[in-house]
């Protein structure tokens, strides 16, 4: 699939616009995003995708249609916490839609079904990009396997860093830093992955490392 020749829409930062498309299906996401993450699913090959933040859909539509295109068998979840009409379309194409808060008050514990649904054999990708990234990354970070990824949007390594090479030139949305990770990056030997390729489409990705 040539990706560049499926981006419908590009994003319009000098007029604050976030949204791109990707064959018609828009998410909020740099345009630069379709590109990176082909690249990245077809390099890991997950077994599974968990989602946080369905949104308009057109990201998570987007992960279906690139693991059908590299004819992977990778189980799509993606939870949000409101329910939208266009999301019976994406249940329709195979992809798991929730409509629920898996997360506990401040982000102190999640469903023990999501903690399950990682662990299961083969690679998980965990994608934060819910209402809260620095909660959603602290706390899933504790249960991925080793050889996992976890990712967060609306990422800048730092506010210098943000204003100076990301605000209206890559992304104008700055909601989780380094520095709201670094603890727990430590703690469950989390190291980066691509960190420059990720950092250019407003991404952090991180690997557990194997130990």
């Amino acid at each position: 699939m040539n990706i560049q020749e499926n981006i419908t829409r590009l994003t319009d930062l000098e007029n604050n616009d976030s949204l791109s498309s990707f064959m018609n299906h828009t998410s909020q996401q740099n345009h630069n995003v379709y590109q990176v993450f082909y690249d990245f699913i077809s390099d890991t090959k997950p077994k599974r995708i968990l989602e946080i933040g369905t949104a308009l859909g057109g990201f998570t539509t987007f992960l279906k249609i690139i693991c059908d295109e590299l004819n992977l068998d990778t189980n799509i979840r993606s939870y949000d916490i409101h329910k939208h009409p266009w999301y019976d379309t994406i249940i329709n194409m195979g992809v798991d839609i929730r409509v629920e808060n898996i997360f506990t008050e401040n982000f102190v514990d999640m469903y023990d079904e999501v903690k399950e649904y990682i662990n299961q054999q083969g690679v998980t990708i965990v994608l934060c990009d819910g209402g809260w990234k620095v909660g959603e990354f602290n706390l899933i970070s504790n249960y991925i396997k080793e050889e996992d990824f976890i990712l967060a949007h609306d990422y800048a390594e730092n506010k210098e860093i943000f204003d100076e090479r990301i605000y209206g030139k890559i992304w104008n949305w700055f909601e989780i830093q380094e520095s709201d990770i670094k603890e727990c990056s430590i703690k469950n030997n989390l190291i980066p992955y691509k960190k420059e390729t990720f950092e250019d489409v407003a991404w952090v990705c991180k690997i557990k490392e194997k130990i």
